[in-house]
């Protein structure tokens, strides 16, 4: 029996298909230009099918590629000018197609102040050389020679003087009335706190709602205000409006209707016997409209009410809001703020207003130490800046107002959602007394002459039952801009998001699907050549028992008695039988060459395996053939 050796490395045909896998694939593999080539044959772009056809010249091809690049160049050029402007000017400021109507616009907050900022009765009160002294000095705005160590600047003290020595609210308004109703002036008037000292204001949010802290200094003295008795407050936002349904006993009131009669009527009395001091260089009043979430500024915007006229108001609600796509927008593109935003620590409602007041409260403390007695406190202890403050804090106001200063300046921009009012007056001589008249407010005044010295009546309404707002919109929104670029990228390529689609295939999915396929195929072949061969190897290997005889049995011959019979074959049969015979050469033949192939094989494998085999172990293995 023939010796049997032992597989020296039974993972060595694995490896070696390995290696045979990979020298396949790199011969076969698909290279960069044929996956370009066959990109540009069957992309949807315009042009580049020219480009990637090899049976055009190298002349008509290097027209196209010229072009192409001319062309892509075009169209990069215009999609930058485009994107230059969303990015540069995304906002548009339109009128709003949808009305608002009245009943969801607040009635404006008034705020009126008596051009006296000091009763004379008062002042002539305070002795010399004392605290109350230095107070009505920096109140008045009076320079002179006072102990400056005496004053503490405490709130408190500041705030008793101010309620002791201006005209409160009870003297000024004589009579009031509004939407045709009688109203008792200090339910629906409650004092503030102003540049021009103590005011009077109507239809302003209350404390609860305006201050993020309603315990620190505010400008409401509520010692003095009565008007929480008989109306209820609600919030109001110029964003979310009206955070529920307003009713004639709630506040901020909206808008009654239109008219005069639906409108504030009151009538104010200035007292010009008992001016002190003022701001201004003559008599009456100053009224200012705001929004019921700001604190005015009286000395620089408000306008004049003189004493002996009659006064009508037309008010027109001016309306700005956003839609709510600019929200993604850069505030210093859209310039407006959200009331989510906001980060203000004094007020609750954000405004420019508001702002501002924040932002020069702060700059007075930094700089000067002290706070002026109408600007926003946070703490109770926050020092109130007296006359000898005075060139700090006027150093301090006038770099805030002067708008080309930029080492002291507040950089409040306007919030998104606003509300503001734009007045109308006309004016005409008061006259009571020379004939019937039928304003039933002044029905208690009979003095002609101390009307016309001291009496101012006003009316205040708006005319118009619908205002158009100024939205802030996208000028050039995401989809505008998609739409412009997909335009030009059409208009010049052909390009389309299928495109994209296509050149993302090439570089990503096809190479990957035609790797996969290469293995497949070369797996495929490798089986398929294995099987054949296995096959032949069996058929030469085969130790079974020997097969039976085959009977050939000719045509026409039923068995071999009749053939025995018959010793002379016709000459059909004779050729039939010689076909037979040479297809068996050919058979035989053909297995003969497959076995000595195979044995040569196998023979130079086992030679190789003998002389790395010697010296070890037999496993046990053998081998048909060599047994």
């Amino acid at each position: 029996m023939a010796p049997v050796f032992p597989l020296h490395n039974a993972r060595q045909p694995h490896v070696a298909f390995d290696k045979v896998l990979r020298t396949r694939m790199q011969q076969e593999r698909v290279t960069f230009t044929e996956n370009l080539r066959e990109y540009c044959l069957n992309t949807t772009i315009h042009g580049l099918k020219y480009i990637g056809t090899v049976s055009l010249t190298l002349c008509e091809r290097a027209y196209f590629f010229l072009t192409f690049l001319v062309v892509t160049a075009c169209s990069i050029y215009f999609i930058s000018k485009v994107y230059i402007k969303w990015q540069s000017s995304p906002i548009i400021i339109g009128l709003n197609p949808i009305a608002t109507h009245i009943k969801y616009i607040p009635f404006p907050a008034v705020t009126i102040c008596n051009m006296n900022q000091v009763r004379r009765e008062a002042a002539e009160r305070i002795e010399a050389h004392t605290l109350e002294q230095s107070v009505l000095q920096s109140i008045c705005s009076i320079d002179g020679d006072f102990n400056v160590t005496q004053y503490e600047g405490k709130w408190t003290a500041v705030k008793k003087l101010l309620l002791s020595a201006t005209q409160p609210c009870a003297g000024m308004l004589k009579a009031c009335r509004y939407a045709k109703q009688p109203e008792k002036c200090t339910e629906i008037f409650q004092s503030v706190f102003t540049d021009e000292g103590l005011c009077c204001t109507f239809n302003t949010l209350d404390t609860v709602y305006m201050f993020r802290n309603a315990t620190a200094p505010n400008i409401f003295p509520t010692e003095v205000s009565s008007g929480s008795g008989r109306f209820r407050p609600i919030l109001w936002t110029p964003e979310q409006g009206y955070a529920e349904h307003p009713s004639n006993s709630t506040y901020p009131r909206v808008i009654a209707g239109t008219g005069v009669g639906m409108g504030l009527a009151i009538v104010l009395d200035a007292n010009v016997s008992d001016y002190f001091c003022s701001s201004t260089s003559s008599t009456g009043f100053k009224i200012i409209f705001h929004s019921p979430t700001e604190t005015p500024k009286i000395t620089d915007y408000a306008q004049y009410i003189p004493v002996g006229s009659e006064n009508r108001i037309i008010i027109t609600p001016k309306i700005n809001d956003a839609a709510d796509q600019i929200r993604k927008v850069a505030q210093a593109q859209r310039q407006c703020v959200f009331a989510s935003e906001a980060n203000l620590s004094y007020y609750s409602v954000y405004s420019r207003n508001n702002c501002e007041l924040e932002c020069e409260a702060k700059l007075i403390l930094e700089n000067c130490g002290c706070v002026l007695y109408y600007l926003p406190k946070l703490y109770e202890d926050t020092k109130i800046c007296s006359r000898a403050n005075a060139r700090c804090y006027e150093q301090i106001r006038s770099s805030i107002a002067f708008t080309a200063n930029t080492s002291l300046s507040c950089t409040c921009l306007p919030g998104c959602f606003e509300i503001s009012y734009i007045p109308d007056v006309t004016t005409a001589e008061l006259q009571v007394g020379l004939f019937g008249i039928r304003e039933t407010l002044l029905d208690d005044v009979k003095d002609e002459q101390y009307a016309k010295n001291n009496l101012a009546l006003v009316y205040i309404f708006v005319k118009d039952t619908y205002y158009r707002s100024f939205t802030k919109g996208e000028l050039v929104g995401f989809t505008d801009f998609l739409s412009n670029v997909g335009g030009l990228l059409g208009l010049f390529l052909g390009f389309s998001i299928i495109s994209l689609i296509e050149v993302i295939y090439f570089v990503t999915l096809r190479p990957y699907c035609a790797k996969r396929k290469q293995i497949r195929t070369i797996l495929k072949e490798h089986n398929s050549e294995t099987n054949t061969l296995n096959a032949a190897r069996n058929d030469l290997l085969w130790f079974g028992t020997k097969p039976p005889a085959t009977v050939v049995q000719f045509l026409g011959r039923t068995n071999d008695h009749d053939y025995a019979n018959d010793h002379q074959l016709q000459p059909g049969h004779n050729a039939m039988v010689k076909e037979y015979t040479t297809k068996l050469k050919h058979l035989v033949h053909s297995r003969l060459q497959q076995a000595n192939a195979w044995m040569r094989n196998t023979f130079r494998s086992r030679r190789n395996q003998l002389g790395r085999g010697f010296g070890q172990e037999r496993t046990g293995t053998s081998y048909p053939f060599y047994d």
